[in-house]
């Protein structure tokens, strides 16, 4: 059996580092892209990764701010490993000592204990990066296309007129990345990258995750039932400056949320209530329908926001969609445009607020303030993101 041994010096206290060996929202903002752990004696472990690669086993030694040790079982790996992290106050800081033992001396496990190895120097680097300053470099590596994917099925298939059931349904393109620039439109559907077939968003996921930002690949899609294939350089992703507080980062955000509710507001003031409230087809959302479905987005905005601030943070294997039924809800209390618009610019006034009042201690955990500086950016450009999908509302409105 070998051992791969592995020393980091950290600039953060060993309370900290400890809680990113053993809470499963902190170990997905470093490690893994899911976690289920329980951190205790015979708990569980249990990380997995868009890569298709997951690992479990259970905890064996737990001491709060001194010492993590669990077992590892990797998919396809001939038998468990175990892991021993050690941390011991240093230098004003934590050095952690990570050994991963007992590692077989079989042609196979050359090849695993040398995977090991790369990915434990590079997820330790990550971990540091997001101790000392907060970046999660998986993401500000990643490259982009620069979409809003979602899964095709055979109602969305025929709706769009592709003779294809499987790919990535592009809901979105965003300004400026590569997507855009080389011509790829909303609603058109993304079949393959280079010789990569794409079945859907996990295929996609996969293959880009060998990609980096400056490489190009062929894009092959179809735009109802013509294919096309474009050449698209990936895009790095835009990195927002971070605030010093949260009343910062409310100031940051406020001009961006009221510029998008004037636009919305000038489609809706352009438009009757009856047109407004027409679907263009019974499958599509009316005006007030995506008002509806942007106020439900904001309120979990706010849910997302106050579990990032608690450091328990859902994780989910998909997305269920929306609901129609809380859709058909929310337009029936808000009874016209005015309301609907009116309540979404409550909740963003909300969310605002919400950002005034984090506390000032909150943001000595840079992973994690980094992380919502990073994800309230995104959130504040949903609105855009519907708007093409209102105009085209209440222009099929005028038209019948």
């Amino acid at each position: 059996m070998t051992t791969i041994k592995l020393t980091k010096l950290i600039q953060a206290p060993p309370s900290e580092v400890f809680q990113y060996f053993t809470n499963s929202t902190d170990l997905r903002d470093w490690l893994s892209d899911i976690a289920t752990v329980d951190a205790r004696p015979e708990g569980r472990f249990y990380l997995g990764w868009n890569s298709n690669y997951y690992t479990s086993g259970e905890y064996l030694i737990v001491k709060p701010n001194d010492a993590v040790s669990f077992t590892w079982l990797g998919r396809g790996e001939p038998h468990a490993t175990r892991v021993d992290v050690t941390l011991r106050k240093k230098k004003g800081g934590t050095l952690v000592k990570l050994a991963h033992r007992k590692i077989g001396k079989s042609q196979k496990w050359e090849a695993i204990g040398e995977e090991y190895e790369k990915q434990w120097d590079k997820a330790l680097d990550n971990l540091t990066s997001v101790l000392e300053n907060g970046p999660d470099l998986r993401i500000t590596s990643r490259p982009l296309l620069g979409i809003y994917p979602d899964e095709l099925n055979s109602t969305v298939a025929q709706k769009l007129g592709v003779p294809v059931m499987r790919g990535v349904h592009l809901v979105g393109v965003l300004d400026g990345m590569g997507a855009q620039k080389a011509g790829l439109q909303f609603d058109d559907v993304i079949t393959a990258l280079d010789d990569h077939e794409v079945t859907g968003t996990g295929s996609f996921i996969t293959y880009m995750g060998n990609k980096r930002v400056g490489d190009v690949i062929d894009v092959t899609y179809y735009r109802c039932a013509e294919k096309h294939i474009a050449k698209m350089t990936l895009s790095g992703r835009s990195i927002p400056q971070i605030p010093a507080s949260g009343k910062e980062l409310a100031s940051q955000l406020e001009s961006v949320y009221r510029f998008h509710e004037n636009e919305v507001g000038a489609i809706l003031k352009a438009a009757s209530e009856e047109e407004c409230a027409r679907k263009p087809a019974p499958s599509e959302w009316s005006a007030n329908e995506v008002l509806a479905h942007l106020i439900h987005s904001e309120l979990g905005w706010q849910n997302i926001v106050t579990e990032i601030l608690t450091g328990y943070q859902g994780a989910y294997d998909g997305w269920g969609g929306n609901v129609q039924a809380h859709i058909d809800g929310t337009v029936e209390t808000f009874p016209s445009k005015t309301r609907l618009l009116e309540e979404l610019k409550n909740h963003d006034a909300e969310t605002l607020s919400m950002y005034n009042h984090i506390p000032a201690d909150f943001l000595s955990h840079k992973g994690r303030w980094w992380k919502l500086v990073l994800q309230a950016h995104d959130n504040s450009n949903h609105l855009k993101d519907h708007l093409q999908q209102i105009r085209a509302a209440i222009g099929s409105a005028k038209q019948s």
